[in-house]
Protein backbone atom coordinates (compact mmCIF):
# COMPACT_ATOMS: atom_id res chain seq x y z
CA UNK A 1 0.00 0.00 0.00
CA UNK A 2 1.44 3.38 -1.00
CA UNK A 3 1.80 5.64 2.04
CA UNK A 4 3.38 8.51 0.10
CA UNK A 5 3.18 9.99 -3.35
CA UNK A 6 6.85 11.00 -3.45
CA UNK A 7 9.79 10.25 -1.15
CA UNK A 8 13.12 11.98 -1.61
CA UNK A 9 16.35 10.50 -0.27
CA UNK A 10 19.34 12.81 0.09
CA UNK A 11 22.50 10.71 0.16
CA UNK A 12 21.95 7.39 -1.59
CA UNK A 13 24.75 5.25 -0.18
CA UNK A 14 24.44 2.04 1.82
CA UNK A 15 21.70 3.33 4.14
CA UNK A 16 19.93 5.66 1.71
CA UNK A 17 20.11 3.06 -1.04
CA UNK A 18 18.75 0.34 1.22
CA UNK A 19 15.89 2.64 2.26
CA UNK A 20 15.12 3.25 -1.41
CA UNK A 21 15.14 -0.46 -2.23
CA UNK A 22 12.93 -1.22 0.78
CA UNK A 23 10.46 1.51 -0.20
CA UNK A 24 10.19 0.11 -3.71
CA UNK A 25 9.98 -3.51 -2.53
CA UNK A 26 7.13 -2.65 -0.15
CA UNK A 27 5.46 -0.23 -2.60
CA UNK A 28 5.34 2.61 -0.11
CA UNK A 29 5.62 5.45 -2.63
CA UNK A 30 4.68 6.23 -6.22
CA UNK A 31 8.11 7.77 -6.80
CA UNK A 32 11.49 7.63 -5.08
CA UNK A 33 13.82 10.49 -5.98
CA UNK A 34 17.49 10.56 -5.01
CA UNK A 35 19.62 13.67 -4.52
CA UNK A 36 23.30 13.17 -5.34
CA UNK A 37 26.58 15.07 -5.31
CA UNK A 38 28.11 13.10 -8.18
CA UNK A 39 26.76 11.83 -11.49
CA UNK A 40 28.72 8.61 -11.04
CA UNK A 41 26.82 7.76 -7.83
CA UNK A 42 23.54 8.75 -9.45
CA UNK A 43 24.16 6.30 -12.28
CA UNK A 44 25.02 3.50 -9.82
CA UNK A 45 21.80 4.11 -7.88
CA UNK A 46 19.69 4.04 -11.05
CA UNK A 47 21.36 0.79 -12.15
CA UNK A 48 20.68 -0.71 -8.69
CA UNK A 49 17.10 0.60 -8.93
CA UNK A 50 17.44 2.18 -5.50
CA UNK A 51 15.66 5.27 -6.86
CA UNK A 52 13.33 5.99 -9.77
CA UNK A 53 14.90 9.33 -10.56
CA UNK A 54 18.10 11.13 -9.63
CA UNK A 55 18.98 14.82 -9.46
CA UNK A 56 22.04 16.84 -8.44
CA UNK A 57 20.31 19.70 -6.63
CA UNK A 58 18.18 19.74 -3.51
CA UNK A 59 15.60 22.26 -4.72
CA UNK A 60 14.31 20.11 -7.57
CA UNK A 61 14.82 16.93 -5.59
CA UNK A 62 12.60 17.83 -2.63
CA UNK A 63 9.92 19.63 -4.65
CA UNK A 64 6.52 18.01 -3.98
CA UNK A 65 8.05 15.34 -1.71
CA UNK A 66 5.82 14.10 1.12
CA UNK A 67 8.78 12.60 2.98
CA UNK A 68 12.40 13.76 2.80
CA UNK A 69 15.09 11.49 4.26
CA UNK A 70 18.62 12.80 4.79
CA UNK A 71 20.99 9.84 4.88
CA UNK A 72 24.40 11.49 4.60
CA UNK A 73 27.36 11.57 7.02
CA UNK A 74 26.44 13.21 10.31
CA UNK A 75 28.18 16.58 9.95
CA UNK A 76 26.29 17.36 6.73
CA UNK A 77 22.82 16.49 8.00
CA UNK A 78 21.77 19.78 9.72
CA UNK A 79 22.83 21.88 6.73
CA UNK A 80 20.94 19.64 4.32
CA UNK A 81 17.84 19.65 6.50
CA UNK A 82 17.92 23.46 6.61
CA UNK A 83 18.21 23.66 2.83
CA UNK A 84 15.50 21.05 2.28
CA UNK A 85 13.10 22.84 4.60
CA UNK A 86 13.36 26.02 2.51
CA UNK A 87 12.14 24.26 -0.64
CA UNK A 88 9.85 21.57 0.78
CA UNK A 89 6.12 21.76 0.23
CA UNK A 90 3.69 22.60 3.02
CA UNK A 91 3.10 19.58 5.26
CA UNK A 92 6.24 17.71 4.23
CA UNK A 93 7.94 15.51 6.82
CA UNK A 94 11.74 15.72 7.01
CA UNK A 95 13.78 13.07 8.79
CA UNK A 96 17.33 11.76 8.92
CA UNK A 97 19.25 8.54 9.54
CA UNK A 98 22.13 9.93 11.59
CA UNK A 99 23.86 7.97 14.33
CA UNK A 100 23.81 10.80 16.86
CA UNK A 101 20.67 12.68 17.68
CA UNK A 102 20.92 15.48 20.24
CA UNK A 103 23.36 17.49 18.09
CA UNK A 104 21.33 16.96 14.91
CA UNK A 105 17.86 17.42 16.40
CA UNK A 106 18.75 20.68 18.14
CA UNK A 107 20.00 22.21 14.90
CA UNK A 108 17.25 20.73 12.71
CA UNK A 109 14.38 21.88 14.91
CA UNK A 110 15.83 25.38 14.99
CA UNK A 111 16.11 25.56 11.19
CA UNK A 112 12.58 24.19 10.66
CA UNK A 113 10.93 26.42 13.26
CA UNK A 114 8.29 28.67 11.72
CA UNK A 115 8.23 26.75 8.44
CA UNK A 116 5.23 24.65 7.30
CA UNK A 117 7.23 21.41 7.55
CA UNK A 118 7.81 18.88 10.34
CA UNK A 119 11.16 17.41 11.38
CA UNK A 120 11.38 14.06 13.18
CA UNK A 121 14.81 12.54 13.82
CA UNK A 122 15.46 8.84 13.33
CA UNK A 123 18.30 6.34 13.57
CA UNK A 124 17.99 2.92 11.91
CA UNK A 125 20.33 0.60 13.84
CA UNK A 126 21.54 -1.28 10.81
CA UNK A 127 24.49 -1.05 8.49
CA UNK A 128 27.74 -2.61 7.37
CA UNK A 129 31.44 -1.92 7.30
CA UNK A 130 30.95 -1.37 3.56
CA UNK A 131 29.88 1.94 2.08
CA UNK A 132 28.15 2.80 -1.18
CA UNK A 133 24.88 2.10 -2.94
CA UNK A 134 26.39 -1.00 -4.54
CA UNK A 135 26.13 -2.68 -1.10
CA UNK A 136 22.52 -1.60 -0.48
CA UNK A 137 19.93 -4.31 0.30
CA UNK A 138 16.14 -4.12 0.53
CA UNK A 139 16.14 -6.36 3.64
CA UNK A 140 18.79 -4.41 5.58
CA UNK A 141 16.23 -3.16 8.11
CA UNK A 142 14.25 -6.38 8.57
CA UNK A 143 14.12 -7.00 12.31
CA UNK A 144 16.55 -4.16 13.03
CA UNK A 145 15.83 -1.49 15.62
CA UNK A 146 14.96 1.99 14.45
CA UNK A 147 14.97 4.68 17.12
CA UNK A 148 12.66 7.59 16.38
CA UNK A 149 13.10 10.82 18.32
CA UNK A 150 10.33 12.67 20.11
CA UNK A 151 10.82 16.09 21.69
CA UNK A 152 8.48 18.77 23.01
CA UNK A 153 8.44 20.25 19.50
CA UNK A 154 7.64 17.03 17.63
CA UNK A 155 4.47 17.06 15.53
CA UNK A 156 2.42 13.99 16.63
CA UNK A 157 1.06 13.38 13.13
CA UNK A 158 4.53 13.46 11.58
CA UNK A 159 5.81 11.14 14.31
CA UNK A 160 3.05 8.61 13.59
CA UNK A 161 3.79 8.74 9.85
CA UNK A 162 7.44 7.99 10.48
CA UNK A 163 6.69 5.15 12.90
CA UNK A 164 4.40 3.57 10.29
CA UNK A 165 7.01 4.07 7.58
CA UNK A 166 9.82 2.31 9.45
CA UNK A 167 7.56 -0.54 10.53
CA UNK A 168 6.49 -0.97 6.90
CA UNK A 169 10.10 -1.60 5.83
CA UNK A 170 10.61 -4.17 8.56
CA UNK A 171 12.14 -2.30 11.47
CA UNK A 172 11.34 -2.64 15.17
CA UNK A 173 10.54 0.91 16.26
CA UNK A 174 11.41 2.50 19.59
CA UNK A 175 10.52 6.12 20.39
CA UNK A 176 13.02 7.96 22.61
CA UNK A 177 14.21 11.44 23.46
CA UNK A 178 17.54 12.52 21.91
CA UNK A 179 19.53 12.41 25.16
CA UNK A 180 18.44 8.84 25.97
CA UNK A 181 19.27 7.81 22.41
CA UNK A 182 22.79 9.19 22.54
CA UNK A 183 23.52 7.51 25.89
CA UNK A 184 22.31 4.12 24.64
CA UNK A 185 24.06 4.15 21.26
CA UNK A 186 27.31 5.29 22.88
CA UNK A 187 27.46 1.85 24.50
CA UNK A 188 25.93 -0.42 21.86
CA UNK A 189 27.28 1.22 18.69
CA UNK A 190 29.89 3.93 19.15
CA UNK A 191 31.97 2.23 21.87
CA UNK A 192 32.18 -1.09 19.95
CA UNK A 193 33.55 0.81 16.97
CA UNK A 194 36.17 2.48 19.19
CA UNK A 195 37.13 -0.96 20.54
CA UNK A 196 37.37 -2.45 17.05
CA UNK A 197 39.49 0.42 15.75
CA UNK A 198 41.71 0.13 18.82
CA UNK A 199 42.28 -3.62 18.51
CA UNK A 200 43.02 -3.31 14.80
CA UNK A 201 45.26 -0.32 15.48
CA UNK A 202 47.59 -2.06 17.95
CA UNK A 203 48.13 -5.36 16.14
CA UNK A 204 51.47 -5.83 14.39
CA UNK A 205 51.28 -6.15 10.63
CA UNK A 206 53.45 -9.25 10.84
CA UNK A 207 50.85 -10.97 13.05
CA UNK A 208 47.91 -10.45 10.70
CA UNK A 209 48.61 -13.59 8.68
CA UNK A 210 47.76 -15.63 11.79
CA UNK A 211 44.49 -13.83 12.53
CA UNK A 212 41.51 -16.17 12.80
CA UNK A 213 37.77 -15.66 13.22
CA UNK A 214 38.05 -14.12 16.68
CA UNK A 215 40.17 -11.24 15.41
CA UNK A 216 38.11 -10.91 12.22
CA UNK A 217 34.79 -10.79 14.11
CA UNK A 218 36.07 -8.35 16.73
CA UNK A 219 37.57 -5.94 14.21
CA UNK A 220 35.08 -6.23 11.34
CA UNK A 221 33.67 -2.73 11.80
CA UNK A 222 37.19 -1.26 11.87
CA UNK A 223 36.93 -1.49 8.07
CA UNK A 224 34.32 1.28 8.22
CA UNK A 225 34.88 4.76 6.80
CA UNK A 226 37.18 6.69 9.21
CA UNK A 227 35.72 10.08 8.22
CA UNK A 228 32.17 8.93 8.83
CA UNK A 229 33.03 7.55 12.28
CA UNK A 230 35.14 10.54 13.26
CA UNK A 231 32.01 12.66 12.64
CA UNK A 232 29.93 10.36 14.82
CA UNK A 233 32.47 10.25 17.66
CA UNK A 234 32.82 14.03 17.73
CA UNK A 235 29.08 14.77 17.64
CA UNK A 236 28.41 12.33 20.51
CA UNK A 237 31.59 13.23 22.36
CA UNK A 238 30.12 13.57 25.87
CA UNK A 239 28.35 10.20 25.95
CA UNK A 240 31.15 8.40 24.12
CA UNK A 241 33.69 9.61 26.67
CA UNK A 242 31.41 8.47 29.51
CA UNK A 243 31.15 4.98 28.00
CA UNK A 244 34.91 4.89 27.41
CA UNK A 245 35.58 5.63 31.08
CA UNK A 246 33.49 2.62 32.11
CA UNK A 247 35.15 0.51 29.42
CA UNK A 248 38.59 1.46 30.72
CA UNK A 249 37.54 0.65 34.30
CA UNK A 250 36.42 -2.85 33.26
CA UNK A 251 39.66 -3.34 31.34
CA UNK A 252 41.66 -2.30 34.41
CA UNK A 253 39.78 -4.88 36.49
CA UNK A 254 40.59 -7.57 33.93
CA UNK A 255 44.24 -6.50 33.77
CA UNK A 256 44.48 -6.46 37.56
CA UNK A 257 43.04 -9.97 37.85
CA UNK A 258 45.55 -11.27 35.29
CA UNK A 259 48.43 -9.39 36.93
CA UNK A 260 47.58 -10.74 40.39
CA UNK A 261 46.86 -14.24 39.06
CA UNK A 262 43.40 -13.95 40.58
CA UNK A 263 41.71 -16.75 38.65
CA UNK A 264 38.40 -16.50 40.52
CA UNK A 265 38.09 -12.76 39.86
CA UNK A 266 39.01 -13.23 36.21
CA UNK A 267 36.37 -15.90 35.67
CA UNK A 268 33.77 -13.73 37.42
CA UNK A 269 34.50 -10.78 35.11
CA UNK A 270 34.46 -12.94 31.98
CA UNK A 271 31.24 -14.71 33.05
CA UNK A 272 29.54 -11.35 33.70
CA UNK A 273 30.43 -10.19 30.19
CA UNK A 274 29.35 -13.51 28.66
CA UNK A 275 25.94 -13.33 30.35
CA UNK A 276 25.30 -9.90 28.86
CA UNK A 277 26.44 -10.98 25.40
CA UNK A 278 24.22 -14.06 25.55
CA UNK A 279 21.16 -11.86 26.18
CA UNK A 280 21.47 -10.56 22.62
CA UNK A 281 19.86 -13.76 21.34
CA UNK A 282 16.42 -12.51 22.37
CA UNK A 283 16.80 -9.48 20.07
CA UNK A 284 18.24 -11.22 17.01
CA UNK A 285 16.46 -10.89 13.68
Amino acid sequence: MKQFNKITIIGVGLIGGSIGLAIKKNRLAREVTGVFRRKSTLKKAIVRRAVDRGVLDIKSGVRDADLIIVATPVYKIPMLIEESARYAKDGAVITDAGSTKEWIVRKAEKSCKGLPVSFVGAHPMAGSEHAGVEFARPDLFNGASCIIIRTKSTNPGALNKLVSFWKAIGARVKVMNPSAHDKSVAFVSHLPHVAAFSVAGVVNDSDLEYAAEGFRDTTRVASSDPYLWADIFMTNRKELLASLRLFERYNRELASAVSKKDYKKLVTLLAKAKAKRDKLARYEK
